[in-house]
């Protein structure tokens, strides 16, 4: 090869090199997130609002397998389950400077909650409802509760909130969003509801005022009217592996049934022969164990085997374990709740803290839509009713604005942990001043002040009794919890 020739090699070497360099540091001062790549899918580029992403055909179709998941998975269910368990629970507390009227209105309160009086329907009672309200609003992504003039509420699933019919399912419209009539400035002003009718069709019913109308939903951008499921990054997760837990049975049931496989050097196969079919074979037949089962006597160069694959196998185990954690994030579960045997009692314990965070702002709509229900629907109707038996126990001179504060509801609080220690430590950090009672007693969902009242109650009825309750009056003011 002649130097010349050598010469322009290294040079479109270098030049190439060179070339590549100056691409890379092309990307290098970007963001490679939106660089095209031959290495992954092509980027998705969209301005479109939420409610524009997810059309109201998309959104049956999702709540429709949404709900087909729940009812043949188990880990569908059984995390829509511990999901309910934290954020649905809710208990009402009244911690007015009246007593009397915090007794007389949490009685009030818990005689609403009978089925009879707080279900338009009359089915279910109040947990019941709040249970089935975050439900729906979990899997189908939003739910509505219209409220009655008869103090009762009703449940309006997802589905059942469409444009009214002279709407129709119109796209970037700007008045109406899937059955919610917008202002200008995006302020829900009226909801159209439908019901439901033969063979899965609807009929409208009426259009109601957004005064009487709640809407919960779970929303993950600021434009967003209607809420999107969270089920929704998990569907396509539990749909395959569903799937591959169906086919994984199917596999081992195979196995199962054919058992015994048996080769002849030459062809022929005896696996699954009747022993009284072929006299060939049947020579070779020296027990029967079962139907078909059979204990042969073979000669140079045949062999026999048991199917044996191992399966499910040590990988596809744990492929089910990081889907099923996959799936139990999207509720923001802990892992620990499914199989506590991958972490220790602190791990375990840290993760629940944690969680319970999450549970705090997923309940605060839920709260805010409770507290806004007592002080400016039921309490106005029960104060102006003088049959009604919260009637006579009202102070004078009170407003119901000023009891913002004082009465609302309490959501999920922490467990105690190893009671003694915990007390010990709490106990501790009260007296030093680094906690406060009343804000450690709401972490438990409980009054710190109801309490310590109680406290006072049981042991005058000890001393009534002649039982003696070990709790110091300078005990009972520092603990409380």
């Amino acid at each position: 090869m002649s130097k010349t020739k050598k010469k322009n090699i290294i040079r479109r070497t270098f030049d190439a090199l060179g070339a590549g360099v100056k691409s890379a540091r092309s990307t290098f001062f970007s963001y490679e997130a939106v660089e095209p790549s031959a290495t992954r899918r092509p980027v998705y580029l969209s301005n479109k609002s939420e409610d524009d992403e997810l059309p109201a055909s998309k959104r049956r179709a999702l709540i429709s397998e949404s709900r087909d998941e729940l009812r043949n998975f188990t880990i569908a269910g059984f995390a829509l389950r511990k999901h309910l368990q934290f954020v649905s629970y809710y208990r009402f507390y009244a911690d007015t400077p009246n007593r009397e009227f915090n007794r007389a209105l949490e009685r009030r309160v818990e005689l609403w909650k009978d089925r009879r009086n707080c279900d338009a329907a009359k089915r279910s009672n109040f947990d019941e409802l709040i249970t089935l309200i975050e439900s729906h609003r979990a899997v189908d992504g939003d739910v509505g509760i219209l409220r009655l003039s008869n103090g009762r509420i009703q449940i309006i699933e997802a589905d059942r909130i469409k444009n009214p019919p002279e709407v129709g399912e119109v796209v970037n419209n700007t008045d109406w969003v899937q059955g919610v009539k917008l202002s200008r400035i995006g302020e829900a002003k009226e909801y159209s509801i439908y019901k439901r009718g033969p063979l899965g069709t609807f009929e409208h019913e009426r259009n109601v005022r957004a005064e009487y109308f709640d809407l919960l939903a779970y929303r993950s951008r600021r434009d967003q009217v209607r809420g999107v499921s969270l089920f929704a990054p998990a569907v396509k997760m539990l749909g395959y592996l569903y799937d591959s837990l169906d086919f994984a049975l199917s596999k081992l049931k195979l196995e199962q049934m054919i058992g015994l496989v048996t080769t002849i050097e030459g062809g022929g196969n005896i696996a699954n022969t009747d022993a009284t079919s072929e006299p060939e074979i049947k020579s070779l037949v020296r027990e029967k164990f079962g139907r078909e089962l059979l204990h042969l006597s073979l000669k140079t160069g045949e062999d026999a085997r048991f199917l044996d694959s191992n399966n499910p196998s040590a990988n596809f185990q744990a492929f089910v374990e990081l889907v099923t954690r996959l799936i139990f994030s999207a509720f923001d579960l802990p892992y620990s709740f499914f199989d506590g045997s991958k972490t220790n009692f602190y791990g375990s314990k840290g993760e629940f803290e944690q969680y319970l965070d999450t549970v705090e702002k997923k309940q605060a709509p839920t709260r805010a839509m409770l507290d806004s229900w007592v002080l400016d629907w039921l309490l106005p109707n029960w104060l102006s009713d003088p049959n009604d038996p919260l009637y006579y126990y009202w102070p004078e001179g009170w407003r119901l604005r000023d009891l913002r504060g004082d009465v609302g509801w309490r959501g999920s609080g922490l467990p105690l942990w190893r009671l003694f220690e915990y007390v010990k430590e709490t106990q501790a950090a009260i007296n030093a001043g680094l906690v406060d009672p009343f804000a450690l007693a709401n972490s438990f969902g409980e009054s710190f002040e109801k309490n310590v009242e109680r406290i006072g109650e049981a042991r005058e009825i000890g001393e009534k009794f002649g039982v003696w309750i070990p709790y110091g009056r300078e005990q009972a003011l520092n603990t409380g919890l």
